[in-house]
Protein backbone atom coordinates (compact mmCIF):
# COMPACT_ATOMS: atom_id res chain seq x y z
CA UNK A 1 0.00 0.00 0.00
CA UNK A 2 3.12 2.12 0.81
CA UNK A 3 3.82 2.75 -2.85
CA UNK A 4 0.30 3.28 -4.40
CA UNK A 5 1.13 6.90 -4.45
CA UNK A 6 3.97 8.94 -4.40
CA UNK A 7 4.79 12.54 -3.86
CA UNK A 8 7.48 14.09 -5.92
CA UNK A 9 8.50 17.91 -4.96
CA UNK A 10 9.62 19.64 -7.98
CA UNK A 11 10.64 23.74 -9.18
CA UNK A 12 6.83 23.58 -10.75
CA UNK A 13 4.65 22.10 -8.40
CA UNK A 14 4.07 18.72 -6.66
CA UNK A 15 3.69 15.46 -9.16
CA UNK A 16 1.79 12.56 -7.18
CA UNK A 17 2.42 9.36 -8.82
CA UNK A 18 -0.42 6.68 -8.70
CA UNK A 19 1.09 2.99 -9.17
CA UNK A 20 -1.53 1.83 -12.06
CA UNK A 21 -1.63 -2.02 -10.59
CA UNK A 22 -2.83 -1.01 -7.41
CA UNK A 23 -6.61 -1.47 -6.84
CA UNK A 24 -8.23 2.39 -6.72
CA UNK A 25 -9.62 1.91 -3.45
CA UNK A 26 -6.25 1.54 -1.96
CA UNK A 27 -4.75 4.38 -4.18
CA UNK A 28 -7.47 6.25 -2.70
CA UNK A 29 -6.77 5.37 1.06
CA UNK A 30 -2.94 5.97 0.67
CA UNK A 31 -3.45 9.17 -0.95
CA UNK A 32 -6.06 10.10 2.01
CA UNK A 33 -3.37 9.01 4.76
CA UNK A 34 -0.53 10.69 3.30
CA UNK A 35 -2.70 13.63 2.84
CA UNK A 36 -3.24 13.14 6.58
CA UNK A 37 0.07 13.20 7.93
CA UNK A 38 1.03 16.01 6.11
CA UNK A 39 -2.24 17.80 7.22
CA UNK A 40 -1.99 21.44 5.91
CA UNK A 41 1.51 21.36 5.17
CA UNK A 42 0.87 21.17 1.61
CA UNK A 43 -2.08 23.61 1.72
CA UNK A 44 -1.56 26.02 -1.22
CA UNK A 45 1.06 23.72 -3.11
CA UNK A 46 0.34 23.39 -6.76
CA UNK A 47 -0.32 19.76 -7.71
CA UNK A 48 -1.14 17.53 -10.83
CA UNK A 49 -1.10 13.56 -11.05
CA UNK A 50 1.31 11.35 -13.55
CA UNK A 51 -0.42 8.01 -14.91
CA UNK A 52 -3.85 8.37 -13.80
CA UNK A 53 -6.83 7.83 -15.90
CA UNK A 54 -9.92 10.58 -16.62
CA UNK A 55 -12.12 9.25 -14.75
CA UNK A 56 -10.02 8.61 -11.25
CA UNK A 57 -8.66 11.91 -11.87
CA UNK A 58 -11.46 13.81 -10.36
CA UNK A 59 -11.89 11.42 -7.09
CA UNK A 60 -8.13 12.36 -6.16
CA UNK A 61 -8.30 16.27 -7.55
CA UNK A 62 -11.12 16.32 -4.72
CA UNK A 63 -9.30 14.51 -2.04
CA UNK A 64 -5.95 17.02 -2.40
CA UNK A 65 -8.51 20.00 -2.68
CA UNK A 66 -10.16 18.99 0.93
CA UNK A 67 -6.09 19.73 2.29
CA UNK A 68 -5.64 22.85 0.43
CA UNK A 69 -4.12 21.71 -2.56
CA UNK A 70 -3.91 23.61 -5.98
CA UNK A 71 -5.10 21.71 -9.15
CA UNK A 72 -2.32 22.28 -11.90
CA UNK A 73 -2.58 19.86 -14.61
CA UNK A 74 -0.01 21.45 -17.01
CA UNK A 75 2.89 21.15 -14.22
CA UNK A 76 3.93 17.40 -16.26
CA UNK A 77 4.20 19.65 -19.28
CA UNK A 78 6.26 21.60 -17.78
CA UNK A 79 8.59 18.87 -16.31
CA UNK A 80 8.77 17.15 -19.38
CA UNK A 81 9.72 20.21 -21.39
CA UNK A 82 12.05 21.01 -18.74
CA UNK A 83 15.77 20.62 -19.55
CA UNK A 84 16.14 17.12 -17.17
CA UNK A 85 12.89 15.37 -18.82
CA UNK A 86 12.68 13.53 -15.25
CA UNK A 87 11.91 14.15 -11.79
CA UNK A 88 15.04 13.82 -9.66
CA UNK A 89 14.84 12.02 -6.42
CA UNK A 90 17.37 13.63 -4.44
CA UNK A 91 19.13 11.32 -2.03
CA UNK A 92 18.80 8.50 -3.84
CA UNK A 93 22.07 7.65 -3.94
CA UNK A 94 24.60 8.00 -0.69
CA UNK A 95 26.95 10.15 -2.02
CA UNK A 96 24.14 12.97 -2.92
CA UNK A 97 23.87 14.22 0.99
CA UNK A 98 24.13 17.85 -0.01
CA UNK A 99 21.43 19.40 -2.09
CA UNK A 100 21.62 22.94 -2.77
CA UNK A 101 19.29 24.67 -5.52
CA UNK A 102 19.09 28.32 -5.86
CA UNK A 103 16.83 28.87 -8.72
CA UNK A 104 13.67 27.46 -6.97
CA UNK A 105 10.43 29.08 -5.63
CA UNK A 106 10.28 28.83 -1.24
CA UNK A 107 6.85 26.93 -2.47
CA UNK A 108 8.75 24.01 -3.72
CA UNK A 109 9.02 20.77 -1.71
CA UNK A 110 11.42 18.34 -1.79
CA UNK A 111 9.85 14.82 -0.66
CA UNK A 112 13.50 12.43 1.14
CA UNK A 113 12.06 9.38 1.02
CA UNK A 114 14.64 8.24 3.71
CA UNK A 115 16.46 8.77 6.88
CA UNK A 116 19.22 10.98 7.58
CA UNK A 117 22.33 9.36 8.49
CA UNK A 118 25.01 11.58 10.57
CA UNK A 119 26.92 13.89 7.99
CA UNK A 120 24.29 13.98 5.81
CA UNK A 121 23.11 17.41 4.30
CA UNK A 122 20.12 19.45 2.90
CA UNK A 123 20.16 22.71 1.43
CA UNK A 124 16.70 23.70 0.19
CA UNK A 125 15.02 27.13 -0.93
CA UNK A 126 11.60 25.46 0.03
CA UNK A 127 9.85 23.02 1.54
CA UNK A 128 11.47 19.96 2.80
CA UNK A 129 9.37 16.72 3.59
CA UNK A 130 11.66 13.37 5.30
CA UNK A 131 9.73 10.49 5.87
CA UNK A 132 12.17 8.75 7.84
CA UNK A 133 14.41 9.97 10.81
CA UNK A 134 16.91 12.84 11.20
CA UNK A 135 19.88 11.45 13.08
CA UNK A 136 21.69 12.95 15.36
CA UNK A 137 24.67 15.14 13.05
CA UNK A 138 22.93 15.45 10.23
CA UNK A 139 20.98 18.70 8.74
CA UNK A 140 18.51 20.07 7.06
CA UNK A 141 18.17 23.75 6.25
CA UNK A 142 15.39 25.24 4.32
CA UNK A 143 13.32 28.20 3.45
CA UNK A 144 10.40 26.70 4.46
CA UNK A 145 9.14 24.53 6.63
CA UNK A 146 10.16 21.13 7.76
CA UNK A 147 8.81 18.25 8.01
CA UNK A 148 10.16 14.36 9.53
CA UNK A 149 8.33 12.17 9.74
CA UNK A 150 10.02 10.19 12.36
CA UNK A 151 12.20 11.35 14.87
CA UNK A 152 14.48 14.86 14.66
CA UNK A 153 17.93 14.81 16.77
CA UNK A 154 19.82 16.82 14.22
CA UNK A 155 19.93 19.98 13.37
CA UNK A 156 17.18 22.26 11.78
CA UNK A 157 16.70 25.32 10.19
CA UNK A 158 13.30 26.45 9.07
CA UNK A 159 12.73 29.61 7.34
CA UNK A 160 16.35 30.05 6.57
CA UNK A 161 15.75 33.27 4.53
CA UNK A 162 14.10 35.07 7.26
CA UNK A 163 10.98 33.63 7.14
CA UNK A 164 9.48 34.11 10.51
CA UNK A 165 6.15 32.19 9.65
CA UNK A 166 8.22 28.92 8.85
CA UNK A 167 7.20 25.87 10.86
CA UNK A 168 8.98 22.55 12.07
CA UNK A 169 6.93 19.49 12.77
CA UNK A 170 8.29 15.81 13.33
CA UNK A 171 7.02 12.99 15.02
CA UNK A 172 9.32 13.17 17.98
CA UNK A 173 11.24 16.31 18.22
CA UNK A 174 14.46 16.46 19.81
CA UNK A 175 16.94 18.51 17.91
CA UNK A 176 20.30 19.13 18.72
CA UNK A 177 19.80 22.70 17.40
CA UNK A 178 16.37 24.33 16.40
CA UNK A 179 16.49 27.38 14.32
CA UNK A 180 13.32 29.24 12.53
CA UNK A 181 13.89 32.43 11.03
CA UNK A 182 16.47 34.35 13.13
CA UNK A 183 16.04 32.78 16.07
CA UNK A 184 17.82 29.51 17.62
CA UNK A 185 17.48 27.38 20.58
CA UNK A 186 19.77 24.32 21.97
CA UNK A 187 18.51 21.33 23.76
CA UNK A 188 19.26 21.10 27.11
CA UNK A 189 22.37 18.59 27.88
CA UNK A 190 20.17 16.19 29.94
CA UNK A 191 17.50 16.20 27.12
CA UNK A 192 15.88 12.39 26.57
CA UNK A 193 13.53 11.52 23.54
CA UNK A 194 9.85 12.94 24.15
CA UNK A 195 6.42 10.77 23.98
CA UNK A 196 5.85 9.10 20.85
CA UNK A 197 3.33 11.98 19.50
CA UNK A 198 3.98 14.46 16.90
CA UNK A 199 4.71 18.33 17.70
CA UNK A 200 5.27 21.65 16.17
CA UNK A 201 7.94 24.29 16.63
CA UNK A 202 6.77 28.07 15.82
CA UNK A 203 7.48 31.42 16.15
CA UNK A 204 5.81 33.21 19.06
CA UNK A 205 5.01 37.22 18.39
CA UNK A 206 8.43 37.98 20.53
CA UNK A 207 10.15 35.42 18.27
CA UNK A 208 10.51 32.85 21.01
CA UNK A 209 10.60 29.55 19.15
CA UNK A 210 7.44 27.39 20.91
CA UNK A 211 7.20 23.80 20.94
CA UNK A 212 3.61 22.38 21.50
CA UNK A 213 1.43 19.25 20.65
CA UNK A 214 0.72 19.34 16.75
CA UNK A 215 -2.85 19.82 15.81
CA UNK A 216 -3.76 20.24 19.78
CA UNK A 217 -6.49 22.47 20.28
CA UNK A 218 -4.93 24.15 23.63
CA UNK A 219 -3.52 27.66 23.05
CA UNK A 220 -0.23 27.09 25.47
CA UNK A 221 3.00 25.26 24.66
CA UNK A 222 6.35 24.69 25.50
CA UNK A 223 9.27 27.24 25.22
CA UNK A 224 12.29 25.14 23.41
Amino acid sequence: MNDAVSIKGTRHGLLILVDPNSDFEEIKQNLYKKMEAARGFFKGAKFAFSQVDNEQSRALEEICQQYGLIYQPDIKDKINNSPVNSVKTPLDKAQETDIKASDTKDTDTLLVKRSLRSGQQIHYPGHVVVLGDVHAGAEILAYGNVLVMGACRGVVHAGANGNQAARVIAHRLCPAQLRIGTSIACAPSDSQDHANYPEIAYLSKDSQIIVEYYNSRRPAGRTA
